[in-house]
């Protein structure tokens, strides 16, 4: 780690490894998410619950922005999908429930780019525009989506609904809401969501991670689980798979290329 960062600069570079490593195979690319993530939560993350937003010189300092919690929660959530490590998603759901604490205006129904723990400024700042970097509001409302499905938390797809709601009807030019857009297709018929329960799960994860399917949400356990998605699921002598649609799931099966052709349709 370099002797100075900034925190969700970090969490970008993380899970763009997270991405390599799901196109090439590379383990060297997890190992180095990994010690980025473990680094986050040891020297970024504070014990009252908050992220620092830059560390220099081996400290860390200034209270963190909405965009650090935004990325950080989304690698964490990238982590799960490549280890099928339950603490990665505790770790996103921690953290999202002090942005809500922390960060989010019911009022605008968005979360502000500052914490209300710091100096308020003359206005709220309610970053929302995608550029190079989506937005802030934009990375937490997918975050959002996807931690809905694992922790059956209605809430938080409630929130999500309001803030793509808020933003749709504002669009002048599709460029500058491309990650919004995005989100949008996750309310759409096309949208799956794939378990796999069994021993050989990690195994079965691997091959599907090879390919391009940002229509697919993943989840997973090689062992009993209690994460509400996944939970009762485990079979002991076979690894079974459950597509899934709008939390609809179809019959479990054991046959992977039935399913592999399922997640294509």
């Amino acid at each position: 780690m370099d002797d100075k960062c900034l925190t969700s600069w970090n969490a970008i570079m993380l899970k763009g490894f997270i991405e390599a490593y799901k196109a090439i195979g590379n383990k060297d690319y997890l190992d180095i998410a990994l010690q980025n993530a473990n680094f986050i939560i040891n020297t970024i993350w504070e014990a009252e619950g908050n992220l620092k937003h830059s560390y220099k010189n081996g400290k860390a300092t200034i209270n963190g922005f909405l965009e650090d919690y935004a990325h950080v929660i989304q690698a964490f959530i990238s982590l799960y999908e490549v280890t099928f490590d339950e603490k990665w998603l505790q770790n996103a759901k921690q953290l999202t429930d002090y942005a809500f604490d922390n960060f989010y205006d019911e009022k605008a129904q968005f979360f502000s780019f500052t914490s209300h723990q710091d100096e308020a400024l003359i206005t709220n700042h309610f970053e929302v525009e995608d550029n190079v970097i989506p937005a802030s509001n934009s990375v937490m409302a997918d975050a959002l989506f996807r931690l809905s499905i694992y922790f059956e938390n209605s809430y938080y797809e409630k929130i999500c609904r309001q803030m793509v709601q808020n933003i749709v009807p504002t669009i002048d030019y599709p460029s500058a809401f491309s990650n919004w857009l995005n989100i949008l297709l996750h309310f759409s018929p096309q949208n799956k969501e794939l378990a796999i329960c069994g021993n050989n799960a990690l195994d079965y994860l691997g091959k599907i991670n090879r390919d391009y399917l940002p229509n697919v949400i993943l989840a997973g356990s090689s062992s009993t689980t209690t994460l509400p998605f996944l939970e009762n699921r485990f079979s002991e002598t076979e690894t079974l798979f459950y597509l899934c649609q709008n939390r609809t799931c179809q019959k479990p099966t054991a046959d992977f290329e039935e399913i592999s052709n399922g997640i294509r349709l």
